[in-house]
This record gives structure tokens, C-alpha cells and sequence, in this order.
């Protein structure tokens, strides 16, 4: 059973959002540990 052209758009703009949304989880992440590293650098 092949994905017809609706369904596979549909796919692909799912994808595209969960890329997206995994991007934005790191960023936060990356920020989270940014600010705990220098928050014990800055706070001796």
C-alpha cells in the first residue's frame, strides 16, 4: 500500500514540524546548561 500524495504532503509536514520542535528542545537544552555552566563559574 503506497502513501498517495495527500497523505504523504501530510507526512512531510508532520516531519518537518517535529524537526522543528526537536531543534527548539535542544536550543532550550543547550541554554539550560550554558547558564548552569556559568552560573558556577560567576558565582566563586
Amino acid at each position: 500500500m503506497t502513501p498517495t500524495d495527500p497523505d504523504r504532503s501530510n507526512v512531510d509536514a508532520r516531519r518537518k514540524a517535529a524537526r522543528r520542535t526537536a531543534l527548539w528542545v535542544a536550543v532550550v537544552a543547550i541554554g539550560v546548561y550554558v547558564a548552569f555552566l556559568l552560573s558556577g563559574v560567576l558565582g566563586r
